[in-house]
This record gives structure tokens, sequence and C-alpha cells, in this order.
């Protein structure tokens, strides 16, 4: 296969750039495109008659498969924000909001001796049960 370069002039046929893989198929005389970097090979139509059915068996073969995929990719693109949402909520719920090294059984300072009558807090509730009870 006689190899041409971007920027070549060739005759009509097709051209293949194996880097890129693609064919640049030319119907009369005219330049290939890219750069004197990308390099043309000229595919001879007979080769173009056996890989043409071969390539397209090939593709009927993995349609299917190919589709599949995408299916599974739309889905999961849509469902992943909702199934990330749904797993952080759950460990949200999961996971005490306590400290280990922290005791809050008494509400007073480390220390300091409770009061002999009863604290603030507690006459608080006390006193917004007893308001509750009154509206109700």
């Amino acid at each position: 296969m006689t190899r041409y370069h971007g920027g070549s002039k060739v005759g009509p046929g097709v051209y293949f750039d194996a880097k890129q893989l693609r064919f640049t198929s030319m119907a009369e005389d005219g330049v290939l495109p890219g750069t004197a970097a990308d390099e043309y090979r000229a595919v001879p139509v007979i080769v173009l008659f056996v890989v043409g059915p071969v390539l397209g068996l090939i593709y009927a073969i993995f349609l299917p498969f190919i589709g599949l995929a995408m299916i599974g990719w739309v889905l999961m693109q849509k469902l992943a924000p909702m199934v990330a949402g749904a797993a952080a909520g759950a460990a949200r719920a999961l996971r005490p909001a306590w400290q280990p090294g922290m005791a809050f059984l008494a509400r007073m300072k480390r220390g300091k001796k409770a009061a002999s009558g009863p604290d603030a807090w507690t006459t608080e509730v006390k006193e917004g049960l007893e308001t509750e009870k009154k509206d109700a």
C-alpha cells in the first residue's frame, strides 16, 4: 500500500489513517486532510470488498450488546445521584451523633457539685409542660 501524508495531492480512492483509525474517501483529485504528520495509506478496492462485509458482520453481531451497554450507562447516569443521596441519608441515619470521649450524663461542668435544688432546665421544662396542659 502506498503511503501519503496529510496535505498531499492524491487521485480518487480510499485512504486510511492508522493513527486516527479513519477512512477518507476522495471522489476526485484533491488534497488529503491533516498535516504532514498524518500518514495515510491507499486502500485497494479488492481489500474493501473483503473487509467491508466482515466489518458489517461484526457490527451486526455486537449491535445488541452496544445497545444494552448504552441503556445501562444511561440508567446509571440517572440512578447514580439518587442512589448516592439515599446512601448518604442512610449513613447519616445510622451514624450515631455521640462522641465516645464525651459523657453528657449531667448538665454541669466537670468538677462542680450539683446544686441542692432543681436546676433551671428542669424548672423550665416543667413549666412548659404545665402550660401545654392548661392550653389543651
